[in-house]
């Protein structure tokens, strides 16, 4: 079967496209309904969806805006970047909606994201929201890094799991034990450490399920927020069903 957008011709698609964005800010919806309708938005992509999760960025669930953000960071859609400087900048959202525009900020990773995420490092009131500015200035800095195509491309590490993640994963040469060490030494900066979280969400296995739990033990709010997110993919997921506290 092909894709949505290979598939549904142009009067089918905008008539589905509006349907989810009327699901998705309707809120007399459930949740659970409202949350369908923004990731079938994210992976139709273009510019209605686009601006669907605009609107879903402002909504009045915390829980749904700073997941519209998320989906607009996964979508890499640099148009929405003047719409996540604002949701960053706005003060009055509540801290985890900001935190997730700065993650979409890095996860877009154009140079002209820098100083506005700079701003935000340095002056920005809420702690996880900076860390957040942190990461993904070091994920702009590693892609720009990065070694270059003959056609002058960038070539970044792909998530196995298709998702763009906040950090490149260390690497997988790296032991669990030390990859553990990593992720639980509080003197270590924050994109080491999700870097070692992401590798060990990569690795799978008891004990890699095993470290990432013992990451709720973290004075960081944000380590602890991205520690739920590494244990839902792949075969991790089913094995952190049985090791998780919660």
């Amino acid at each position: 079967m092909g894709s949505l957008k290979a598939t549904i011709p142009t009067d089918s698609r905008s008539n589905l496209e509006q349907f989810l964005f009327d699901r998705l800010l309707d809120q007399s919806q459930p949740i659970h309904e409202r949350f369908r309708a923004l990731f079938s938005l994210r992976n139709l992509k273009g510019p209605g969806p686009r601006n669907a999760l605009i609107h879903a960025t402002r909504d009045s669930s915390n829980l749904l805006a700073h997941e519209a953000a998320f989906a607009l960071g996964q979508m890499q859609d640099a148009e929405a970047i003047p719409a996540l400087e604002a949701v960053l900048n706005d003060l009055s959202l509540h801290p985890i909606v900001r935190h997730e525009a700065a993650e979409a900020l890095g996860a877009i990773g154009l140079e002209s994201i820098v100083p506005l995420l700079k701003n935000s490092l340095t002056g920005d009131p809420a702690q996880e929201v900076r860390e957040t500015c942190e990461l993904a200035l070091k994920r702009i800095e590693e892609m720009n890094a990065t070694t270059s195509t003959v056609d002058g491309s960038s070539v970044a590490e792909k998530s196995p799991f298709l998702s763009v993640d906040p950090a490149a994963p260390a690497s997988l040469s790296s032991s669990v034990d030390e990859l553990r060490g990593f992720l639980l030494d509080e003197k270590r900066g924050m994109y080491e450490r999700y870097g070692a979280l992401f590798a060990l969400r990569n690795h799978g296995g008891d004990g890699a399920v095993s470290a990432i739990v013992d990451s709720l033990a973290a004075n960081s709010a944000l380590l602890k927020h991205e520690f739920s997110g590494c244990l839902c993919f792949g075969p991790i997921a089913k094995q952190s069903c049985f090791s998780c506290p919660l």
